[in-house]
């Protein structure tokens, strides 16, 4: 990058140039892998049928989640704080999906790819964050009337989820059996445990309760992880209908469930985002 280019400004936020081309880089790469998985049955050709399911209905999100990283690059160029918010989601969900792609698919052609797209998306994350300073964003947040109410759905997503994996974890730790779904993926544990428990669920509590308290970082941090809601619950919705065409057993009641999270937190980023002051 070079240094004496300004980066592009969004007042408090400078977000450089490399991180909004490394941006379409890594659309790129997403777009390559998530054909190859729809398309390419070699690409899941070791995985059990349960894990391959998964993994396509993954694809099928991932390239809706291309579209939303594009456009809202295309807007953190212009200077827009709303989009940077929801630019920060898709990379939140890139890192998280491919971390289990990286860790969970038996090794394939797109392995090395696979990797960049988790490193990439992990340092452009953070050179995105970096560029903030959350303590001077007050003028675009504090109005925000929607706060309490996302900062509500923030903690029911977190305390949901939690209680859904380890009401799952620990009857089968307890009985020292394994649980019903690693026998059906034939996978060692579960990577969406892994995240969610050790990462995401407490990340949305935390941020939850900093949001309530009108903490410029729960403000920052809170529609990303909503953005990231709505594009694991299309990943999920995708696998449902995806296993229903193939014939599997498939649960409606949590399809519905999952459905109904990810419409609440489309329709309430939205809310909140219309309530974000843009720069002038």
């Amino acid at each position: 990058m070079d240094h004496n280019t300004p980066p592009k400004i969004i007042k408090n936020i400078a977000i450089a140039n490399a991180w909004l081309w490394l941006s379409v880089f890594v659309s790129i790469l997403v777009t390559i892998t998530s054909l190859s998985g729809i398309f390419l049955e070699k690409t899941y050709f070791r995985e059990t049928e349960a894990w391959a399911v998964q993994a396509i209905g993954q694809d099928y999100a991932n390239l809706a989640v291309v579209i939303l990283l594009l456009v809202s690059t295309y807007y953190v160029s212009k200077n827009s704080l709303r989009a940077y918010l929801v630019w920060l989601g898709a990379y939140i969900y890139l890192i998280y999906a491919f971390a289990i792609y990286a860790f969970s698919v038996h090794f394939n052609s797109l392995f090395l790819i696979y990797i960049i797209i988790l490193g990439v998306s992990f340092y452009t994350l953070v050179g995105g964050l970096t560029a903030v300073d959350a303590t001077s964003l007050s003028t675009y947040f504090l109005t925000n009337t929607k706060s309490k109410i996302v900062s509500a759905l923030l903690m029911i997503i977190g305390i949901l989820f939690g209680l859904l994996w380890l009401s799952e974890i620990v009857p089968s730790i307890l009985s020292n059996k394994i649980p019903p779904s690693l026998v059906e993926t034939g996978l060692w544990v579960n990577p969406v445990h892994v995240l969610d428990l050790a990462m995401i669920l407490p990340g949305m509590i935390i941020t939850s309760v900093l949001l309530w308290r009108r903490n410029m970082l729960g403000f920052l941090l809170a529609v990303p992880l909503m953005v990231f809601s709505v594009t694991m619950g299309a990943g999920i919705i995708s696998m449902f209908i995806i296993s229903a065409i193939k014939g599997m057993p498939s649960s409606l009641p949590a399809g519905m469930i999952i459905g109904l999270i990810m419409l609440l937190s489309m329709y309430f980023s939205y809310l909140f985002l219309r309530e974000v002051k843009e720069s002038n």
